[in-house]
């Protein structure tokens, strides 16, 4: 399976557009991908074209889709065959994409930095000439959405009415295309970009809906605009579900999730009563349960403003205040604890089947009912100082140990990001009261966990593991570099009458980082002798010029523990490789080298060396 083509992700590009049974859909693209089944799904009127110039003349669509390149012309005529309230919808790379500065190959010419110097075969667009040309095409009305990671493997999609948060953009699927170099911290980049304002301009990629004068947007069932998705669907396919934000036309946010397939309905369903049993179960606790309704099609939560506690405990990292990091977590782990109900753990069947068989220490704590995801990015500070819990989809009417989930809360925080673990995510178990024996049997229940989760599905990460392009990261490619010169290093060193020694040698690195030198070097009159060591390890080396300056000796006479291979390339078998020249001419002068060296394996030079030398020995028995 091609991952990057044919992943069911693919789909989630289109997945979440207010596209009817009835709706009539021209999608630009291979009528046997991925995007077109999912659209397939939405409408019965689905018309795939190869090209926009293929669309049947006359006809008019209701959408018409577009997640490849699109000119100016091609736009055109997009519009001409859309109705007049339908909406034409374009994926397309942004040419300023953080990934793309990163060390990302833009996707069209396959080259590092292509989008950004806009070379030839480049298909990325910067956000200004997007709009510039849909409305030279006759495109009234504009709406920009960002999918991340981007317009392929979309996880989320944001808009202007709903930008990420600090601490969202993590979740990196990887590069199935091409290898890629890792500049920096993208995550990081991301939240300085949102905290300067600037995430329109570098993100990864762009959707734009784009309609008519009488275009309405994307609008839902109930009329509302659909402002943010975040598809969680890597997973078991009775797991996935989707979470929407939608504004209604008094300008209020609404909070819906959806399954994302008719197999996913019980997920959904599910919260019902787990929202009724958490509000019984910490009735006399500091948590909040945000409140669920049901909504057809899925499910109404409020839409609260605030900020999580994983923002609050971000804050205090960032300013370096450590322990009143600390201090909260444990306020919220004593909230935790404080749920009513309490009783020594004891391992149900239905326990047994997501956690697995495993082996605990007695007199644990537990309730009937538990929320394992209930972690510091799914508590919400309010504006009046409230805590809700505004995700309890990972709920079981079982009991489970609540040190279970406090080990969830530190391993999902403090053990994340570099930053993060200056909390000491060891000390914090310890402080936690979790033993050793919980730990290891925690890190085995989280495991079935997930698997349970995953249910056979195989996710984008092991995907990426399994058939990924390698991303080279530049600190490694620096040490490699650095490691490749200092075994590549030319030195000279200089006899003046008492022999070589390292204190009097001069060093030389290849300034084209590819092994060729090319020197001019003085030498006193004092100098008997001179040895040159071409790098630390086996290697070949081939001498253009080995001369005095102003002579005509072409390459000097030398003796080498290297092998002759062909024409003036030695071959050298040995860590220790050098060059010597016993034969100076009197006065000051200045020796001239043009060389190129380039390192090898010892084992295979040792094995090349063998065969040089046998085939040399079979030349003189021949001429004898």
């Amino acid at each position: 399976m091609n991952v990057f083509t044919e992943s069911y992700l693919r789909g989630n590009i289109v997945a979440w557009l207010p596209i009817q049974k009835k709706d009539s859909v021209c999608y630009i693209g291979d009528g046997r991908d991925v995007v077109a089944g999912r659209l397939r799904e939405l409408s019965d009127c689905v018309a795939c074209v190869p090209g926009e110039d293929e669309i049947p003349s006359g006809s008019r669509f209701d959408y018409i889709i577009s997640l490849c390149y699109v000119s100016g012309k091609g736009m055109q005529t997009c519009f001409d065959h859309l109705k007049e309230t339908g909406a034409f919808i374009l994926a397309a790379e942004n040419a300023y994409g953080l990934k793309y500065f990163a060390g990302a190959k833009e996707i069209g010419s396959m080259k590092y930095f292509g989008a950004v110097e806009a070379v030839e075969g480049s298909v990325a667009y910067t956000g200004e000439e997007l709009e510039e040309a849909l409305e030279a095409a006759g495109f009234a009305s504009q709406q920009f959405y960002y999918p991340f990671p981007d317009c392929y493997f979309a996880m989320s999609i944001y808009s202007d009415d709903y930008l990420p948060k600090q601490g969202e953009l993590i979740d990196q699927i990887g590069n199935f295309e091409a290898e890629r170099l890792v500049l920096f911290d993208e995550s990081r980049a991301f939240d300085a970009l949102l905290a300067r304002g600037k995430f329109r301009e570098f993100s990864n990629s762009y959707l734009v809906v784009a309609g008519k004068k009488d275009f309405q947007g994307m609008i839902n069932e109930r009329g509302e605009q659909i402002s943010f998705v975040k598809f969680s669907n890597d997973r078991g396919e009775a797991h996935n579900i989707r979470t929407l934000i939608t504004k209604s036309r008094d300008g209020a946010f609404h909070l819906l999730k959806m399954a994302d397939s008719e197999k996913s309905l019980p997920q959904i369903e599910h919260m019902k009563k787990t929202y009724q049993a958490l509000l019984e179960l910490y009735a006399d606790a500091g948590f909040e349960i945000n409140a669920y309704t049901e909504r057809e099609y899925g499910a109404e939560f409020e839409f609260l403003s605030g900020y999580t506690m994983e923002e609050a405990l971000d804050q205090y990292i960032k300013q370096g205040e450590y322990e009143k990091a600390v201090e909260k977590m444990f306020a919220v782990f004593d909230e935790i604890r404080a749920c009513k109900n309490k009783k020594e753990f004891q391992a149900t069947q239905e326990f047994q089947e997501v956690f697995g068989a495993q082996e605990l220490p007695v007199g644990l704590l537990a309730a009937d009912v538990c929320d394992i995801d209930l972690i510091m990015p799914n508590i919400l500070v309010g504006e009046d100082g409230k805590w809700t819990v505004i995700d309890y989809e990972w709920s079981f009417h079982f009991p489970a140990p609540l040190n279970f989930i406090i080990y969830r809360n530190i391993r999902y925080y403090a053990d994340t990001t570099a930053a993060r673990r200056a909390l000491n995510p060891q000390s914090l178990y310890k402080r936690a009261g979790i033993s050793d024996q919980e730990l290891a049997a925690y890190e085995k229940m989280e495991e079935a966990f997930q698997s349970y989760v995953l249910n056979g599905h195989t996710p984008m990460r092991q995907r990426y593991k399994e058939s990924g392009k390698p991303a080279y990261h530049v600190s490694s490619v620096l040490h490699v570099i650095d490691e490749l010169e200092r075994r590549r290093a030319l030195q000279i060193y200089f006899d003046r009458g008492c022999g070589f020694c390292e204190a009097d040698v001069r060093t030389y690195h290849s300034k084209a980082l590819d092994g060729t030198y090319r020197l001019e070097i003085p030498v006193e009159d004092s100098v008997r002798q001179v040895r040159i060591d071409p790098g630390s390890q086996a290697c070949t080396v081939q001498i253009d010029r080995l001369a005095w300056k102003g002579r005509n000796d072409g390459i000097l006479p030398f003796l080498c523990n290297g092998h002759k291979m062909s024409g003036n390339t030695y071959l050298f078998d040995t860590d220790d490789p050098n060059i010597l020249l016993e034969q100076l001419p009197a006065g000051e002068k200045t020796l001239q080298i043009d060389m190129r060296i380039d390192s090898m394996n010892l084992a295979a030079a040792e094995w090349i060396a063998l065969k040089i030398d046998a085939k040399y020995r079979l030349k003189k028995i021949l001429k004898k």
